[in-house]
């Protein structure tokens, strides 16, 4: 059945509608914002990966900028331990307030466990950013030293205590760039790597419970040696 009836109302429902908007008065679809007195510029804090298990890591300071009026709510919540210091001062959990050109930094304990990230977040004025530390992901023992002499080579080791499950990237390089400096991953049993087997290759190993060897020129022992393990650097001891 066709509901004729229906189309007188159906060619006047715009101009219903346009009766009922403009009965309503001015529409504001979009209301302008208002930014709060107390409302910084927006903040940011870069992240420290690569961090030591249980200690204290500190952000860089930020400023705060944008305030109009004289001062501004501070806080900070996230891990227990987590406090902010405002130009320098004494570290503090309690709330307080900031005014502009004010530096603050943020402190929490890094995290108990390898690659573990703990968070803290600070809130000025309704702004909040967050402060964020990685543990580093594998626990070196110290290298060997002095480092064994074989031939015009320097060699030396340090066994893997503790890393996280599953496989890291290993790189190494030394500051004259001669591409001599090599690396070995083997198991804590072998004493005398196979000269063979030593690459500068970046690539992905299991290292929990592995050992690492490195070696360079004898020549080269001025120069720096550098071990990184998942974007961690370790300056390895390479001096006769």
């Amino acid at each position: 059945m066709k509901l004729f009836f229906l189309r007188p109302l159906l060619r006047m429902l715009p101009l219903l509608l346009l009766v009922a908007v403009a009965g309503c008065g001015e529409v504001d679809w979009f209301p302008q914002y208002v930014r709060e007195p107390i409302t910084p510029d927006q903040f940011s804090f870069q992240p420290k990966p690569g961090t030591d298990m249980s200690v204290d890591v500190t952000s860089e300071a930020i400023t705060v900028k944008g305030l109009t009026a004289a001062s501004s709510p501070i806080s900070i919540s996230g891990a227990t331990d987590s406090k902010y210091a405002i130009n320098g001062g004494t570290a503090t959990s309690s709330p307080g307030t900031v005014k502009n050109d004010d530096t603050v930094t943020v402190t929490h304990k890094s995290a108990a466990t390898l690659g573990t990230s703990t968070t803290s977040t600070l809130t000025i004025g309704g702004v909040s950013a967050d402060f964020v530390s990685t543990t580093k992901s594998v626990q070196l023992g110290a290298f060997s030293t002095p480092p064994t002499q074989n031939g015009g080579l320097l060699i030396t080791h340090a066994d893997v205590t503790d890393a996280v499950a599953g496989s890291l990237q290993v790189s190494i390089k030394d500051s004259i760039n001669s591409g001599a400096a090599l690396y070995q991953v083997t198991s804590t049993a072998v004493t005398d790597p196979d000269l063979a087997l030593f690459t500068n290759v970046k690539q992905f190993f299991p290292l929990k419970g592995q050992r690492i060897f490195v070696r360079n020129l004898a020549t080269n022992s001025s120069a720096t040696t550098t071990l990184t393990i998942a974007g961690v650097d370790t300056v390895v001891p390479l001096k006769p």
